[in-house]
C-alpha cells in the first residue's frame, strides 16, 4: 500500500493596523482575536477621558449622575481590559482604584473656574492617570501568580495616586459642607477601601485575610475620625484634605512597612514628622479668630 501524502502548506500571516490586527482564517470564516492589553489600556483610557471631558462641556444639570454612570463604566472597561487570570479577591480589590480615580476626579472638576485651561489640565490628568492605573493593576494581576522586577515600582505609582484619590475625595466631602458624623462615614468608607487596596498591594495575597481587614478598618476608622474632629475647626478646604492625606499617608504607610516586615525606628520617624509638620501647619494657618 502506498501512503498517501499530505502537503501542508503554510498558513499566510495578515498584517493589519495594529488595532485590527491578529486575524485568523478558520472554516467557518474569519476569527478575530482580541486586543491585547495595551490596546485595551488605550481604548479604556479614551473612552474614559472622553467621557470625562463631555461632563465638563454639557449636562451640567445632570453632572452627578454622569458621573455615577462614568464610574460604572471604569468598572466595566478595567475588567475587560485586566479580565485574563483575575481570580479570587482581585475580582474587587483590582477595581477599587480605578472607579474612585475616575469618581474623585470628575467630581473634583465641578469645584474649579470652569475655564478652558483648567478643562484641558484635568482632561490630561485624567488621561495620564487613568493609564498608569491600568499598568499598576495589571503589574499587581500579574505578580499575583509570578514575581516580576516591576512590582516595587508599581507599589510606589499606586500609592502615590491613592494619595491623590483621598485628597480629592476629602476636598469634595468638605465642600458640601455636611455634618460631622457624614464626614466620619464618608471618609471612613472611602479610606478603609483605599487602606486595603494599597494594603493588599504588599503581599498580593490570594485571600483577605483577617488581620489586613482590621489594619484597614482601624485606617479607615482613624481618619475618619479626624475628618469628624476637623469639622469642628475653622479650617479651609485644601488644609482639611492635606492634613486628611497626610494622616493617610503616616497610618497606611507605616502598616505597608510591618506587612513587608521593613518597619524599623528611623521609617516611623520619618513618618512622624510628615504628620507633625502638616498639623503644625494647618494648625497655624487657620483662622481661629
Amino acid at each position: 500500500m502506498y501512503k498517501r501524502l499530505v502537503v501542508r502548506h503554510p498558513k499566510k500571516k495578515f498584517r493589519f493596523f495594529p488595532l485590527l490586527r491578529h486575524w485568523k482564517l478558520r472554516k467557518g470564516g474569519v476569527r478575530r482575536q482580541v486586543f491585547d492589553k495595551r490596546e485595551r489600556f488605550a481604548i479604556q483610557t479614551i473612552v474614559l477621558t472622553g467621557g470625562v471631558l463631555i461632563t465638563q462641556l454639557i449636562f451640567s444639570d445632570l453632572s452627578f449622575y454622569l458621573v455615577i454612570m462614568l464610574s460604572l463604566t471604569s468598572y466595566i472597561l478595567t475588567w475587560w481590559s485586566l479580565r485574563e487570570e483575575i481570580e479570587g479577591n482581585e475580582i474587587y480589590l483590582l477595581f477599587i482604584l480605578p472607579v474612585l480615580f475616575t469618581a474623585s476626579l470628575s467630581l473634583f472638576y465641578f469645584l474649579l473656574p470652569p475655564r478652558w485651561i483648567i478643562r484641558l489640565t484635568t482632561t490630561a490628568i485624567f488621561a495620564i492617570g487613568t493609564y498608569a492605573i491600568l499598568l499598576v493593576e495589571n503589574i499587581y494581576n500579574v505578580a499575583s501568580l509570578r514575581t516580576i522586577q516591576l512590582l516595587r515600582a508599581a507599589q510606589s505609582v499606586g500609592f502615590l495616586i491613592t494619595l491623590t484619590v483621598i485628597f480629592l475625595s476629602a476636598n469634595i466631602i468638605y465642600s458640601f459642607r455636611l455634618p460631622f458624623w457624614a464626614n466620619f462615614l464618608l471618609l471612613s468608607f472611602i479610606s478603609f477601601l483605599l487602606a486595603m487596596q494599597s494594603l493588599w498591594s504588599i503581599n498580593l495575597d490570594k485571600k483577605l485575610n483577617f488581620e489586613l481587614i482590621l489594619f484597614s478598618v482601624f485606617a479607615g476608622v482613624g481618619i475618619g475620625e479626624l475628618s469628624m474632629s476637623l469639622s469642628f475647626w475653622p479650617i479651609t478646604s485644601p488644609s482639611f484634605s492635606l492634613l486628611i492625606c497626610a494622616t493617610f499617608y503616616a497610618m497606611v504607610g507605616i502598616i505597608q512597612q510591618y506587612l513587608a516586615e521593613k518597619l524599623f525606628f528611623n521609617v516611623i520617624r520619618e513618618y512622624i514628622i510628615v504628620f507633625l509638620f502638616t498639623y503644625v501647619l494647618s494648625f497655624f494657618i487657620t483662622k481661629w479668630g
